[in-house]
């Protein structure tokens, strides 16, 4: 299992547009940890979380890599 910082700041943000991956009309929904975002995105019912992204600044998690984060047993 890798290890992860959970510390590092992290943006929540909700895409806009048609379904795109590409960072195009985003809008900011909050900013935390990456562990507060990760388990404030897996308590939000699954319609709501469809169409939000973490940037942590070196990378993008979109909701299925965010809700595979949330099950693991080192998340704070």
């Amino acid at each position: 299992m890798q290890d992860i910082d959970w510390s590092v700041p992290a943006t929540l943000i909700e895409r806009d547009d048609g379904g795109s991956d590409l960072h195009y009309d985003f809008r900011t929904i909050g900013t935390g940890s990456l562990g507060e975002l990760v388990r404030r995105v897996a308590a939000m019912p699954a319609n709501e979380r469809a169409r939000l992204v973490i940037d942590s600044g070196h990378t993008t998690l979109y909701v299925g890599e965010i809700m595979v984060l949330a099950q693991r047993s080192d998340l704070p």
